[in-house]
């Protein structure tokens, strides 16, 4: 008998060993530790798994988890077909040559107005599906925390109070693609709180009158119920038509309690439960007559019922992504142990700061991408009114938020944007037909449910911008490049370039001086000195990109030995592109048209189109060129300098990026500052504008940026260190892509010390340098790692 009780003793003491204990003062190294809950939704921490995204306040006794699905967007506007600004092109021509900007904006305006336009047309606004609320009696605590653990994209709230120590643990699988959630109560603790689902109605006052809601805030009817273990919310969406979203189901179910679960009045009340496991789910729905809600619970009913098992699948694929690169600049211990609060007031430079905001950045875009790609929020929101519809704005926040996959040696990542562009092709062609009477492809400013370009207005002439289509084909061929991937290129990237340019070829006219010339244009949100319309003639941006569309079409068609009685027309379009032009100051022009003067008081720096990425041949083979394209940062830098940054962010990303492409590594690092001094919150998520509007663009563009200081490349050729600032003495950087299929497993570097280790996928020569100096040319050997050392 004596024996079984040491047994049984033993065995007690060994399974209290296995247990995990709450250990309120741990937190994860690459995450996200927060001493306080949040004030509002924009500062909840977040997690998502591309399909589903959660924001959790981190309440102890009034806890608050948003539930998103990457698919919830309004249905507000039918699709409209676009004005038929190609039937008047010649009108509207003739007006921009006579210098009657604002007439051409205007007159497009009204046609549209007798086309049945009314007012400017929002994208379909991305909305929250509901809110869970865990409601307890509040006693107090005396400890507290809320991490997120960005490895495994894990979220913990705990705390201590006079009951006990308790936590509440959740993620967001990626294989399972389910949300799961569990309570855990210590000691003497008990978990006793009432769950229920409701509608979130909050709503921005600013973006208020931009959707017109009524009292249902875009739901025409709710049902919200509670039965047995589980929770359901049925959501109908007031405007719908035929192919829209028409509501959606979710459903949050106790799949294991060790206590009492009840069900009473839409609520479920939990009772003297230690452990209490939640699985939930949001699906969208086309056809609302049908419920969803027993095809969700029969997938989650198949699920296992342990957090641990359904964590492990989810665990290797989130951290297989996240661990991909990693950024070390040589912060101390005790920085790196700081709370997101701690850092966050040292003002944008601590080196600890810098590697978090590249990890929490890297976390973000992660997280929010996969159906689609991150749109201006990502995969979250906590309103009905979210600003600028938090749509997929292609004129300059959609590029910056994607601007890190191929660096981060994250591909895969790239591909729901082409997905999402190629789904919505047919829309692309009927903009070229409507708005220019053109073949190929036209991609708008702004997009969410479809692709036709229903948003502009007078002052905004976004129908006059025309470089979407090949600003996004370099998305296609920088996959290419970074990956070497020839039936990518071959099935997926020549096909949307040769679109791209069947535009060009019939949009582009030839002007008295032999030069093809882009009218109308539009050079994003700016307005020349001496003109009030945004309405142009050959803005910069436009002629950057279309001039890099023809280079990598000819490139791409002779590496696939094809389109051979096409390169003959393109290389001639691109000796007729219009030449760059410095101003009267120096600067490279904006706008290449007559006297159209630039306007340095502006937010974006579209003339730098050519130096947000691959850097463009044209400016890097003139001393000219580049002396104008550094003088024209600095100039925009000036607006920033008077207020730390302090204007929007993704055009500060852009101008950096450019800064760093010049090699002006103190400008891109003064800017990388600003960005870390006032552009996140507590929760480690990126804004919009400086202590506000919670929003995913820099996210997307702060570790792009790191990486862009640290190393650019072109098949063939390395830069290291091109844009380091002096503060980074010391410090390394492993797993970064390169162009050509060469992956930088590790750059070290102390003082002038660097060493590189390359590991290329075919055989190949390159040539390095170091500080924008030397010229050193090493051969690479397909799947041998090659180091590279600098000591002068």
């Amino acid at each position: 008998m004596n024996k079984i009780l040491i047994f049984l003793s033993l065995l007690s003491f060994s399974v209290t060993l296995m247990a995990k204990n709450i250990d309120i003062s741990y937190h994860p190294q690459r995450g996200v530790f927060s001493t306080r809950p949040a004030k509002n939704w924009e500062e909840s921490i977040v997690t998502g798994n591309g399909i589903m995204g959660a924001m959790v306040e981190g309440n102890p006794y009034k806890e608050s988890i948003v539930f998103n699905h990457a698919q919830l967007f309004l249905p507000l506007n039918e699709p409209h077909l676009p004005v038929s600004q190609g039937k008047h092109l010649k009108e509207v021509r003739q007006m921009l040559f006579n210098d009657q900007y604002g007439e051409a904006s205007q007159y497009i305006v009204n046609l549209a107005t007798a086309e049945g336009f009314h007012d400017i047309h929002w994208s379909d606004p991305y909305v929250p599906a509901f809110r869970l609320n865990i409601v307890s009696d509040s006693v107090g605590t005396s400890d507290y925390a809320r991490t997120v653990d960005f490895t495994t994209g894990e979220i913990e709230v705990k705390w201590r109070d006079t009951n006990g120590t308790f936590s509440r643990q959740m993620f967001i699988s990626r294989p399972d693609k389910v949300c799961v959630i569990k309570f855990t109560a210590e000691n003497d603790g008990r978990i006793n709180a009432t769950l229920s689902l409701s509608q979130i109605t909050e709503q921005i006052e600013w973006w208020v009158d931009k959707f017109h809601y009524d009292e249902g805030y875009g739901l025409k009817k709710i049902e919200n119920k509670s039965k047995n273990n589980e929770l359901t919310f049925r959501g109908w969406y007031k405007k719908t038509w035929n192919g829209s979203l028409q509501g959606y189901d979710g459903v949050v179910k106790v799949v294991k309690a060790d206590g009492k679960v009840k069900a009473e009045n839409g609520n479920l009340i939990v009772r003297d439960a230690k452990n209490v496991l939640l699985l939930a789910w949001v699906e969208p729905s086309y056809n609302m007559d049908k419920s969803k809600v027993n095809d969700i619970l029969a997938r989650i009913n198949s699920l296992p019922t342990d957090y641990a098992t359904l964590l492990k699948p989810h665990e290797s694929v989130h951290k297989d992504l996240f661990e991909r690169v990693s950024l070390d600049l040589n912060a101390t211990k005790e920085d790196r142990a700081k709370s997101s609060e701690e850092l966050l007031a040292s003002q944008g430079e601590n080196p600890a700061l810098i590697e978090k905001l590249f990890d929490a950045a890297r976390y973000n875009i992660i997280c929010a991408t996969g159906i689609n790609p991150p749109n201006l929020q990502g995969i979250w929101g906590g309103t009905v009114t979210p600003p600028w519809a938090s749509d997929f704005t292609t004129n300059g926040n959609l590029p910056v938020a994607v601007s890190h996959y191929l660096q981060a040696n994250t591909p895969e990542l790239m591909l729901p944007l082409f997905d999402k562009l190629e789904s919505l092709t047919d829309d692309f062609k009927t903009n070229a037909k409507e708005l220019f009477d053109c073949r190929g492809i036209y991609i708008p400013s702004h997009f969410a449910t479809h692709g036709l370009n229903n948003h502009f207005d007078a002052t905004w002439p976004m129908t006059f911008w025309t470089v979407g289509a090949a600003w996004y084909s370099m998305f296609y061929y920088d996959y290419y490049l970074y990956t070497q991937d020839k039936d990518f290129l071959r099935k997926r990237a020549l096909p949307f370039m040769e679109q791209s340019a069947l535009f060009y070829e019939d949009f582009l006219i030839e002007g008295n001086n032999g030069k093809l010339v882009f009218c109308p244009s539009y050079s994003p949100e700016n307005n020349p000195l001496n003109s009030p319309s945004q309405a142009c003639i050959n803005a910069t941006m436009e002629i950057m990109g279309v001039n890099a569309l023809l280079r990598a079409i000819i490139d791409a068609s002779k590496i696939l030995n094809v389109n051979q009685n096409k390169i003959t027309k393109w290389e001639s379009m691109l000796t007729m592109m219009p030449e760059y032009e410095l101003n009267e100051n120096g600067e490279i022009r904006e706008w290449l048209w007559k006297d159209l003067k630039d306007n340095h008081e502006h937010r974006h720096a579209s003339q730098l189109f050519g130096l947000y990425d691959l850097h463009d041949p044209v400016i890097m083979n003139s001393e000219e060129l580049k002396n104008g394209c550094k003088k024209a940062i600095d100039r925009r830098m000036e607006i920033r300098r008077r207020d730390n940054g302090g204007i929007m962010a993704f055009g500060m990303v852009q101008l950096a990026f450019a800064a760093s492409s010049m090699g002006e590594s103190e400008s891109a690092y003064d800017m990388l500052k600003w960005l870390g001094k006032s552009y996140w919150n507590n929760n480690l998520v990126s804004t919009h504008d400086p202590g506000g509007t919670f929003n995913l663009d820099i996210s997307g563009g702060y570790p792009s940026l790191i990486m862009k200081m640290l190393v650019y490349s072109e098949p063939g050729v390395v830069s290291l260190l091109p844009a380091t600032p002096k503060a980074w003495a010391k410090g390394s950087i492993k797993g970064v892509a390169l162009r050509g299929g060469i992956l930088l497993r590790e750059l070290n570097w102390n003082g002038n010390n660097v060493e590189a280790t390359l590991l290329a996928d075919t055989d190949q020569s390159v040539t390095i340098s170091v500080f924008g100096k030397g010229q050193n040319k090493i051969t690479l050997k397909a799947g041998k790692s090659t180091k590279f050392t600098n000591s002068n």
